[in-house]
């Protein structure tokens, strides 16, 4: 039986699709947690465009009677500029496959196995890019946004003081990382990342690291006893299967996409998913099965297009080479 390719997309828009960018994100926790924190924003246009706040107005002060006061111009905001990245994973039915097909049961079964196939291939993409994506057409990832001289969103570090982040590349032992008296302690480190990007009253609310380093970070909180009750955004985490701890409030949690040795330390207040506004409502849009020329096979693509940004990059620190011995 040929296939109805009209009802197959049909069925692709409106049975797959809609559950699409649920199980991509919700198996990445910095994508979970992004959109628990609201840090998704739907926008258009030729590029990305975010306003920056870099410095405080100087013309203040006190006065009395008939003083004078400072009327002098304030540079006090930027704009950085980033990309589109554009995403594409393709699904294809060859005309043997389709004619193996016969009635609407194994026409679901064919397009769940595509679907699954699609959806494993785009999570992993994803998931993998919004950490160390490097493509001129892909995601900045956060080891390229987190740094200290390297030019992100059009601004140059190297110029400007305020567009830097917080970075050790210091190799930290599992031996020192649980030693309380060793400058090298976990909790000593983490002390200091907090410290290096709290600024205006803001700090961090996100720590990242790989599952390995998180297991050390777990079993050292167990023996120094180092444990709070999740609060209602680690318990986002946690009742989406990621495994958590919190410190000062905020969640530690294993991300299998991070990463390995590193650790991100992040305030998901300046720290935005972005997707273009001609995706569906689900995020992701299919083109539809079409017909090469050169091939007997329907083929069609999932694509994304979006970016991730960081509007403040003081406010963000990172890790290289934790737990690597």
């Amino acid at each position: 039986m040929a296939l109805n390719y009209n009802l197959v997309n049909t069925l692709v828009q409106e049975r797959y699709l809609p559950g699409f960018a649920d199980n991509i994100y919700d198996d990445s926790a910095l994508f979970t947690m992004l959109r628990n924190d609201d840090s998704v924003v739907i926008e258009g246009g030729e590029r990305i465009t975010a306003g920056l706040l870099y410095a405080k107005n100087t013309a203040r002060g006190t006065f009395s009677g008939f003083d004078t006061v400072d009327v002098t111009p304030q540079d006090t905001r930027n704009r950085a500029r980033y990309e589109w990245a554009n995403y594409y994973v393709s699904m294809s039915i060859s005309q043997d496959d389709e004619d193996k097909v016969s009635g609407p049961d194994a026409v679901a079964s064919l397009l769940e196995r595509n679907m699954a196939e699609t959806q494993l291939s785009m999570k992993d993409q994803l998931s993998t890019d919004i950490f160390i994506g490097t493509d001129a057409d892909g995601i900045v990832g956060l080891d390229s946004a987190i740094n200290t001289t390297n030019t992100y969103g059009g601004i140059s570090g190297t110029d400007y003081t305020w567009w830097v982040s917080g970075v050790n590349t210091s190799a930290h032992t599992i031996a020192n990382l649980k030693t309380s008296t060793h400058a090298s302690y976990f909790w000593t480190l983490l002390g200091t990342a907090f410290a290096t990007c709290t600024h205006g009253g803001g700090q961090p609310n996100l720590v990242i690291l790989p599952h390995a380093v998180f297991n050390v970070v777990e079993g050292i909180a167990i023996a120094q006893q180092k444990f709070e009750m999740l609060n209602k955004r680690s318990q986002v985490l946690a009742q989406n299967g990621f495994p958590v701890i919190q410190y000062r409030g905020v969640p530690i949690v294993a991300d299998e996409f991070c990463p390995a040795y590193q650790c991100y330390v992040l305030n998901t207040k300046y720290l935005n998913l972005y997707i273009h506004s001609r995706s569906t409502g689900s995020n992701f849009r299919f083109t539809g099965f079409k017909e090469p020329t050169n091939q007997l096979a329907r083929v069609g693509q999932i694509t994304w297009k979006g970016q991730l940004g960081i509007t403040n990059r003081r406010m963000f620190y990172k890790f290289t080479s934790l737990a690597a011995s």
